[in-house]
């Protein structure tokens, strides 16, 4: 299944863009009243800033339409870029946590996001892929969460989930086995060389 995010991503980005340079980038206007700063300033710093804003608002448009989302039977992959394309795959079997995210901006525009979680990713802190600006991010999370489930189904119980419990009076036993199995596996290495 492919996926083609909301306009309303557009409207986020958009909005995203303008909070940014009005909380953090417009009060250094007021540095014009600095004596010896004065309106110049004020005008060179608007002027420098209405050209990275005019580049970024053009190029939202097409960011938002480079972003592509698909559920495929073993995988989810996300394309997205303008300049340098990315396309990330995440195998099933490597996902260990989805979650649905919605922020203030999110809320508001009625859309939501999917982030997906594996395991190698997980110490970095954050997702290995998100699926953002979605209308319907409810039934997508349904969808990813189906299908992994059909992938563990078919591939079988996770490490650890099959094994038998070992009571404590077949420990040495066990051991035993184990190391004569590391000394079979040393005895046939030591004859390679």
């Amino acid at each position: 299944m492919t996926l083609k995010p909301s306009e309303k991503l557009r409207v986020k980005f958009n909005l995203g863009v303008g909070l940014v340079f009005l909380i953090f980038i417009f009060p250094f206007v007021f540095l014009g009243f600095i004596p010896g700063l004065g309106w110049t300033y004020v005008w060179i710093f608007l002027a420098a800033n209405v050209l990275w804003l005019i580049l970024a608002f053009a190029l939202i448009p097409a960011y938002y339409r480079s972003v592509e989302y698909e559920l495929g039977d073993e995988e989810v992959v996300v394309r997205q870029g303008i300049i340098t394309k990315t396309i990330k795959t995440v195998p099933y079997r490597t996902v260990t946590n989805i979650e649905v995210k919605r922020g203030l901006l999110d809320r508001w525009l009625g859309i939501g996001g999917i982030a997906v979680h594996t395991a190698g990713y997980s110490a970095q802190g954050g997702p290995e892929v998100k699926l953002s600006g979605l209308k319907d991010y409810e039934r997508v999370h349904s969808e990813i969460f189906a299908a992994l489930r059909r992938f563990r189904a078919t591939t079988g119980p996770s490490l650890g989930l099959g094994e038998v419990p070992v009571s404590e009076d077949e420990v040495p036993q066990l051991l035993g086995k184990i190391l004569e199995e590391l000394r079979a596996l040393r005895e046939s290495l030591d004859h390679r060389d």
